[in-house]
């Protein structure tokens, strides 16, 4: 070997020849002619280029996109097959970040389909890219047919005098080869991943060369994946087109698209009732810290981030901050408004079925209302906003709802105030894809199935995940706008024997657990996940995973967590089946 191996599967060529498909020259109409550039598909019917190749909508429903202007093996030029843009359906542009999204027609003039061409998903993982990594770009410089620069085509790093002003965690630099005409073109690794939007060269600095004599070119630029899907984000709820972009390449990676927000059994119209009597709660314990074998306070697990007075207090002079129910507490964070953390005890052996569902939602008056989004927040109708969210329940609306009382009367009224009590705003996030209740249902069911015979108890913490760079949402709404969690998390522990107690982390959401599965196995080395693979929506993964993304503590479960016992690099796991769960 001379110095590090260059060696690649043969299959890089037909994967390379594959990827290729997907990009397509486009035309740009103009008085007396037409300018070009190259786009690719990255989704359903989705087509990206960028912002100075098609600005606005009106441009693009004149444009067309042609696929399949290249040489064959024998050196004939083929006829190109080209489609309209339907901007009418999608059409997203940043001139800062220079990029543009638009629908493309599902069939071309003469019937081919747009699907024939395949795809180019955008993985929104960051950590792709690699300095001195070898990339390539399809394109069509000057307009010609599509040709590829593989050959000397290197990740750079620009020096502190060259780089002034360029934010590198937008932007990476190449020293591919590109004409006028490859704006817009994809910039791939070895694995035929997308890392780049090509969109322009870098000259160097006047200072550096004579201003009189032509530019003197250092690199080319394109702007990273993962700067996209941070622009998309952080729009997502502000800008339909936003949300739409976004669906699409959810959809191209097997995920279930967000603007499906309604979560199984709710509705979007369910009734605002007043708050219920404190006095209501009197005599109720709320999530018991001994129901388990070993005692698992609540108060230890929020303590961080009371600390750093994250945590939202109830009413009244030393009221403190959890907000007992029938079998389960609430603590509220302080910044973000919606549960920190649910706590719910559940009883297998004691379960008692409430009877129909009533979907009379309400705050509860033992805590301030700013730190409890009401109707005004989820409701359509109050706000302009292009998605709507449903209130999900964080307590499982079935789960406290079991009764040690011997009568059944009164077995039934208490685990009928038990589902009432889970229609508390104290109780809800909004959730913009289907959390699926019946696949979480059954997962704590499974769990459940998992206790000892004799007692089936098991206790569920859940909350969402808080990032700083959530999106926002419901600016035009009362008390707005919230910044809305994008994932959830969620730890069982049961009762495993008559002495021993197990415990198990899971996280449900969209792109972040995507990401860190994608990652999981990327950085130990391993394939990339599969489109198939990544069509489950759930996994398992530790408690200490858990930890680092919320600050909780869950110290006094953690030497419990099956998952986390296991000795491998890989700490998330997809979860196929009910039967691949470790606990």
């Amino acid at each position: 070997m001379i110095g590090e191996s260059d060696l690649l599967s043969i299959n890089f060529l037909d994967r390379g020849r594959r990827a290729a498909d997907a990009v397509c020259r486009i035309k740009v109409p103009s008085n007396g002619g037409a300018w070009y550039g190259t786009g690719f598909l990255v989704g359903p019917r989705l087509l990206l280029t960028n912002h100075h190749v098609l600005g606005d909508a009106d441009e693009a429903s004149q444009c067309e996109a042609e696929f399949g202007y290249e040489h064959d093996l024998d050196g004939v030029l083929r006829e190109g097959v080209s489609f309209n843009l339907r901007p009418h359906e999608i059409f997203y542009t940043n001139s800062e970040l220079d990029i543009t999204f638009v629908a493309v027609t599902p069939l071309s003039d003469s019937g081919v389909p747009i699907e024939r061409y395949g795809r180019l998903p955008l993985l929104p993982l960051s950590g792709k890219v690699v300095d001195g990594e070898w990339v390539t770009i399809i394109q069509h410089p000057g307009s010609e047919p599509k040709q590829i620069a593989i050959r000397s085509s290197q990740i750079v790093k620009l020096d502190a005098k060259t780089s002034a002003g360029i934010d590198i965690n937008k932007f990476i630099h190449y020293s591919t080869d590109t004409e006028p005409g490859s704006s817009g073109a994809p910039v791939l690794n070895d694995q035929w991943q997308v890392l780049a939007l090509h969109h322009k060269a870098v000259p160097a600095p006047t200072k550096l060369r004579n201003p009189a004599k032509e530019p003197v070119w250092i690199a080319n630029e394109g702007i990273r994946v993962s700067a996209i899907y941070v622009q998309l984000e952080r729009e997502r709820f502000e800008i339909a087109q936003a949300g739409l972009v976004l669906d699409r390449l959810e959809k191209a990676l097997g995920l279930p698209p967000m603007s499906q927000s309604m979560a199984p059994g709710e509705t979007m119209l369910e009734a605002d009732r007043k708050p219920l009597p404190a006095k209501r709660w009197t005599n109720v314990k709320g999530y018991d810290e001994e129901f388990l074998t070993e005692k698992v306070a609540l108060s230890r697990i929020y303590a961080p981030l009371l600390a750093k007075k994250l945590v939202a207090p109830l009413l009244g002079r030393s009221a403190g901050y959890e907000l007992d129910y029938h079998h389960f507490s609430t603590v509220i964070h302080a910044k973000r408004k919606f549960p920190l953390i649910t706590a719910v005890n559940i009883d297998g052996n004691k379960l008692v079925h409430p009877g129909p569902r009533k979907d009379t939602w309400r705050r509860d008056g033992r805590i301030a209302d700013e730190y409890q989004p009401a109707g005004n927040f989820y409701e359509k109708a109050k706000g302009d906003d292009a998605v709507q969210f449903s209130r999900g329940h964080q307590v499982r609306l079935l789960d406290p709802c079991w009764s040690a009382a011997p009568k059944a009367a009164a077995a039934l009224a208490e685990s009928k105030l038990a589902s009432e009590d889970t229609f508390h705003y104290t109780n809800a996030a909004p959730q913009v894809q289907k959390y699926n209740d019946i696949d979480w249902g059954n997962l704590e069911d499974y769990l459940l199935n998992k206790a000892q015979t004799s007692e089936k108890k098991l206790t569920i913490f859940t909350g969402p995940i808080y990032r700083p760079d959530d999106p926002v949402y419901g600016k035009s709404r009362e008390s707005g706008p919230w910044q809305i969690p994008l994932s959830f998390w969620k730890v069982a522990v049961l009762q495993k024997t008559d002495s021993r107690i197990a415990a198990a982390a899971f996280v449900v959401g969209q792109t972040e657990y995507v990401q860190a599965l994608y990652e999981a196995k990327v950085f130990s080395g391993l394939k990339p996940y599969t489109l198939d693979e990544m069509r489950k929506r759930r996994i398992q993964t530790t408690i200490t995973a858990i930890e680092n993304e919320t600050g909780l503590d869950f110290s006094a479960v953690k030497d419990f967590d099956a998952h986390g016992s296991l000795e491998a690099t890989r700490q998330t796991r997809w979860i196929n089946d009910l039967g691949d769960i470790i606990i």
